[in-house]
Parts: structure tokens; sequence; C-alpha cells
């Protein structure tokens, strides 16, 4: 799983380097649809692993409440 991750982390890094400052916003240009998908995806990536590391945490601390108990 660690390896996909970090593999399809590598690939947007390197993809995502045409979404860098590019000069005007011209939605005509070929690359355009390409740069938006990116963005939007990097938003999704974001709230998808923070939404995984809550439900981790709250995983993890029932499972260590209950053994307590």
């Amino acid at each position: 799983m660690k390896k996909i991750l970090t593999a399809s982390g590598l690939l947007l890094l390197t993809a995502a380097n045409t979404a860098l400052a590019h000069p005007g916003h011209d939605h005509s240009d070929w690359s355009s649809p390409l740069v938006h998908t990116l963005f939007y995806g990097a938003i999704a990536a974001v709230i998808g692993t923070a939404f995984f590391v809550i439900r981790q945490s709250r995983h993890k601390r029932q499972t260590t409440q209950q053994k307590e108990d």
C-alpha cells in the first residue's frame, strides 16, 4: 500500500509541474483540462487523506479503550 501511495505521489508531483503559475488563464489551451483535473484531484486527495487519518485515529483510540476495559 505504501509503495502505491509513494508512486502515485511522485507521479502527481511530476505531472503537476505544468500547473505551476501558468501565464494567464486560457481555457482553450490543450493543457487546461489536465491542469484543472490535477488541481481538483490534489484537493480531493488532501481531503480524503484527512478523513482517512481521522478515521484511523478514532478506530485506534476505540480499540485501546476496549482493551483497557
